[in-house]
């Protein structure tokens, strides 16, 4: 009886290891994988366009790190500790904020218009006026809030404050972990907000074009948006659920089938 029972159960074992085998790669294959740049040619060594790098203006809402130098060190210390603010731990030095009006006021100095300039502008500028009150004084100037923030479908999304003054999308995306596997690469969209001049950018991920688009390289405060296949993770996760089920009963039967062999 053991025998007919163990022959029974044979056929319906194979069937259901079959469907299981099935499942799986069914369920791989739901999901191919686009690689990025893929209209790429295969060399070891490609000519792109060349892009001229962006110009950084300074506009109201940017904070500035301003530090000045000199021969004497009571009057820069007055510079550098009397005028501006701190923000934690971002910088040491004194650091202005950029007014709605796009002035900044330096000490000694008072309201000074830098909207529109460029930091070497400001940083010149800035010199000039100092010079009155400094022998030999040197100023550096930087941004320090310049930050992005990547949504969607990434591993790490979030707001990111770097202290580069340039930065691309690729190293923007390294900062989010890169897209998760359900991103769709050909339709990944910029949000740009420039003194109330806001933009959408549309980037295709899988096209060369990618590296001569005005949004390659992001400004201040830029959005990246990537937007999930939503249909694809939805088979995956029904795929997943069937595989479970038929992965149990494979292993009740074979069982079943092992504890009946041995009598």
């Amino acid at each position: 009886m053991y025998k007919l029972f163990n022959r029974s159960y044979t056929p319906l074992l194979c069937v259901i290891l079959l469907l299981h085998v099935l499942v799986l790669s069914t369920s791989c294959g739901t999901n191919k994988y686009i690689a990025m740049f893929s209209d790429l040619p295969d060399s070891s060594r490609i000519s792109l366009p060349q892009m001229q790098s962006p110009i950084t203006l300074i506009q109201p809402d940017d904070i500035l790190e301003i530090k000045v130098a000199g021969k004497n060190p009571e009057t820069v210390a007055d510079f550098n500790t009397k005028g501006g603010g701190t923000i934690g731990t971002i910088s040491s030095a004194p650091v202005y904020l950029v007014d709605r009006d796009g002035n900044i006021e330096l000490y000694k100095i008072g309201k000074l218009g830098i909207n529109g300039m460029t930091l070497d502008s400001a940083k010149n500028t800035i010199k000039k006026l100092v010079d009155a009150y400094l022998l030999d004084a040197n100023v550096t100037i930087r941004f320090v809030n310049f930050r992005f923030s990547v949504l969607g479908e990434v591993r790490s999304p979030g707001t990111f404050n770097v202290q580069n003054e340039k930065i691309t999308l690729l190293e923007a995306l390294g900062y989010a972990g890169d897209m998760s596997q359900f991103a769709i690469k050909k339709n990944v969209r910029i949000v740009r907000d420039s003194s109330g001049n806001r933009e959408v950018g549309l980037i295709n991920f899988t096209e060369k074009t990618l590296f001569t688009s005005p949004y390659y390289y992001l400004r201040r405060n830029d959005v990246i948006v990537v937007s999930a296949d939503n249909s694809t993770r939805l088979v995956n996760e029904k795929f997943a659920k069937v595989s479970t089920v038929v992965g149990i009963l494979t292993s009740v039967f074979t069982l079943i089938y092992l504890i009946t062999s041995r009598k």
